[in-house]
């Protein structure tokens, strides 16, 4: 058994794994970014891309159970090398083919090897842990991960400007690669014993669905990573490209949509790495209701300034204040997940909530990019806005109507 780091810090097993699937997040987080804003550089259309988007997110409703069960059965060392190394042919893939199909074989691919990546990555963070130090090694696991989204949101938008997508998917590469042979030599789970030797089965989580509370959480699951993940990081490249066009004319410079891109959503991951902690603090203080409600509004209302606003600096101060309340609202949603299991079902429950949470932003693009084909841009937000906000409501007043006894305190 390794041996457990007493000190404040996480243990090295936890960092280098974070670091790993972080690298190995770099591609998918550019792609967000140029795709969109740049769908001609792989001849595609803005329908190819929204299911481009939105396929790897579907094939995890699948990959998600069916890797649990693997980890379980094979321990996470081979699963994990296993996926580190298929996310390389992904981003060959990004960077060299310009076949739809191919695209979509590999997006379908890194689907499956995120499934595998963010459990492995949770599961080091939690067999690493004592009760006493079990909240800090996963905020950690998480917000070192998210460190990915903002590099390759950032700097892929930049380096594909200036450099071209393709060296940019390389150099991403070589990122991944590091962190695979530093996994290999670092991480401790290199001679592991099975963990289990014998997984339950993929689909035992479904029976978690007759609770009506982890249902309508798991709902607002769904449309919160709807608007978060799947339309806002898909279509705000178009989204800039059709308000602005291809260059931004500042005072000193001039930068491409994906590089004015890239910053946005870096903006975005920043508020989940930073903004977490507030979350759970004015939970804590004010109510978990209170907070539900207020940061859903918030939100709500910044989708609808989104869509109506023609500044810059105006689109940009807006989509600060969702991107701060849409981190508060999900660290909401997640602590009452927290809540309503029970140590029998925490598992089953998490992976229900994660699933829901991945369909809803599967259909984010195609919904989204699908719209704005209609010329329905400025309604996209402003109705995903109003609906956030009315299905939060009614999960608030749901809940707490049903308010089981852990949450007489909320």
């Amino acid at each position: 058994m390794i041996k457990l780091n007493p000190s404040k810090m996480p243990p090295l097993p936890i960092l280098v794994t974070s670091l790993s699937v972080s690298a190995a997040l770099l591609g998918d987080a550019m792609l967000y970014v140029v795709m969109p804003s740049r769908p001609e550089l792989w001849h595609l259309t803005i329908v190819q891309v929204g299911i481009l988007l939105s396929i790897n997110r579907l094939v995890r409703l699948v990959t998600n159970p069916l890797s649990s069960v693997f980890v379980e059965r094979y321990g996470v060392y081979t699963p994990f090398r296993i996926s580190l190394l298929s996310s390389l042919g992904v981003l060959a893939a990004y960077a060299f083919s310009k076949n739809f199909i191919i695209l979509v074989l590999a997006r379908l691919l890194w689907g499956t090897c995120w499934s595998v990546l963010r459990l492995v990555s949770q599961w080091v963070a939690s067999d690493q842990s004592t009760k006493e130090n079990i909240g800090l090694n996963l905020s950690s696991n998480a917000s070192i991960i998210r460190i990915g989204s903002v590099g390759g949101a950032v700097f892929g938008g930049l380096l594909s400007d200036y450099l071209g997508y393709e060296v940019a998917f390389m150099l991403f590469g070589m990122f991944t690669l590091i962190g695979f042979f530093i996994w290999i030599r670092k991480s401790g789970y290199q001679h592991r014993e099975q963990l289990i030797k014998k997984g339950r089965k993929a689909t035992e989580f479904i029976g978690v669905l007759k609770d009506s509370n982890v249902l309508i959480l798991s709902i607002a699951s769904m449309l919160a990573g709807l608007v978060f993940s799947g339309l806002i990081g898909a279509t705000l490249g178009h989204f800039l490209r059709y308000k602005y066009g291809l260059d931004f004319d500042l005072i000193l410079i001039t930068l491409g949509v994906a590089t004015v891109t890239g910053f946005a959503l870096g903006m975005k991951s920043c508020a989940e790495v930073f903004v977490g902690p507030f979350g759970g603090y004015f939970s804590d203080k004010y109510g978990r209701y209170k907070t539900l409600v207020l940061s859903s509004a918030f939100t709500s209302i910044g989708l609808i300034g989104l869509g109506n606003l023609d500044s810059l600096l105006g689109i940009f101060s807006i989509l600060i204040l969702v991107f701060v309340m849409g981190v508060m609202l999900m660290m909401q949603l997640l602590t009452l997940v927290g809540i309503v299991a029970n140590d029998e079902s925490r598992s089953q429950v998490f992976s229900v909530y994660n699933t829901f949470q991945d369909f809803g932003s599967a259909l984010g693009p195609l919904v989204g990019l699908s719209l704005i084909t209609a010329n329905l841009l400025s309604m996209v937000y402003s109705i995903s806005g109003v609906c956030l906000f009315l299905l939060i409501s009614g999960t608030c007043l749901f809940l707490n109507k049903r308010r089981p006894t852990s949450l007489e305190t909320t």
